[in-house]
């Protein structure tokens, strides 16, 4: 059974919150930025062939397809003034998307020496990415319900690559390369922004997500399936509450400038962990068993939720001659909706909890060495 299972919960991918670029948009754009005046200095833009050189000396240190990473070098070299951006240009680039683009796919097994893979993707196509943006700690027997996953020990390597960015980062701020320790540094937040997506540290937020009447009847396939409909379904949703523009909109839960230092990178777990139950069960009354049907698939756009009007739900007053004219099939429907509108708040309120959490620990990783790059430019500069 363990042998068979072992190709339980793949996801088709690992796409984290769908879009960091927006996400570090939003951080941003939010209150936190204001004092923060290393956001305007200007880092020096390497010429393509630069770029391309230290692409591939990467590849090997970091273990990645580097022809996944796309030039951002647009200058040929030999130029005497190379282009200059600022740091917040950097920031809010593609730069933190990238380690979704196909860097972690494909890779040799010598980059996968625990084997996660197998229980997290595959070793081709665009699933074998996941172990390094998952990371499933394992089953505990004093938590059994909370903590059941397929293998019982840890998998994934998220929290091995965000030590290894780290490090990779703060030597090239060190070596006074700016360029590269910023690039790197998005790298980074990538793998620390995946961890805060309780799909990406709890395998299963809710058993009531599993199809257990298939489980003597394909089983894993519908196991399988599930999983990741929900997954992307939280995902959409995610994505749909942080383009919201209005007052008390989920962008507001990144707008905070509190700082998290990160002294261990166990440490980005703790929140998305304490929230990932209540989450699953939110997520349970919001979509039901509609992610469960075999005709749903949506990280093949195959099927449709309308996340749209789940955000702008409003609960129907009615007077007690209205309610008395309802049949019961409309009573049952009005309960129904009731009960979304209630959830998708508490859905809200998780999701804000958990980018609360995160955002704390992106500016705190971005403080650790910009701050310092700013008063070595500025001291070099007189500015």
């Amino acid at each position: 059974m363990i042998l068979l299972l072992s190709a339980l919960f793949i996801f088709p991918t690992a796409q984290a919150w769908d879009n960091h670029q927006l996400i570090m948009e939003k951080i941003l754009a939010g209150s936190g930025a204001a004092d923060r005046a290393y956001l305007n200095q200007k880092i020096k833009i390497p010429c393509i062939d630069d770029e391309q050189n230290e692409l591939a000396r990467l590849g090997t240190e970091l273990q990645i397809n580097t022809a996944k990473v796309p030039a951002f070098s647009a200058s040929k070299c030999g130029k005497k003034n190379g282009l200059e951006l600022t740091l917040r240009s950097l920031i809010t680039s593609n730069f933190v998307d990238e380690p979704d683009l196909g860097m972690d796919q494909n890779l040799p097994a010598s980059a996968d020496p625990s084997g996660s893979r197998a229980w997290m993707g595959g070793t081709e196509g665009p699933t074998s990415q996941g172990f390094r943006h998952m990371v499933f700690p394992g089953f505990k027997w004093g938590s059994p319900l909370s903590t059941f996953q397929i293998p019982f020990h840890s998998v994934g390597e998220s929290l091995e690559r965000i030590i290894k960015m780290r490090a990779v980062s703060d030597h090239y701020f060190k070596e006074k390369n700016y360029f590269w320790g910023v690039r790197t540094l998005m790298w980074e937040l990538h793998y620390l922004e995946d961890l805060h997506q309780p799909f990406h540290s709890t395998q299963i937020p809710n058993l009531k997500m599993i199809p257990w009447s298939h489980l003597f009847s394909h089983f894993v396939a519908q196991a399988t399936h599930a999983m990741a409909n929900y997954h992307y379904a939280y995902e959409g949703l995610t994505l749909e509450m942080l383009r919201e523009s209005n007052e008390g909109s989920l962008q507001e839960c990144l707008q905070g400038s509190a700082i998290s230092e990160m002294k261990s990178p166990d440490e980005l777990m703790i929140v998305p962990h304490e929230k990932a139950q209540a989450l699953g069960l939110r997520l349970m009354e919001v979509f039901g068993d509609y992610p469960k049907s075999e005709s749903v698939n949506l990280p093949e756009g195959i099927g449709q939720i309308d996340y749209f009007s789940l955000l702008r739900g409003q609960e129907v007053k009615l007077s007690p001659e209205e309610e008395a004219t309802l049949t019961s099939a409309e009573r049952r429907e009005m309960k129904k909706s009731t009960q979304v509108i209630e959830s998708m708040s508490g859905l809200k309120q998780i999701s804000c909890e958990l980018m609360k959490a995160m955002t704390g620990f992106v500016w705190g990783e971005m403080d650790r060495n910009l701050v310092l790059l700013n008063q070595s430019i500025s001291s070099k500069t007189g500015k």
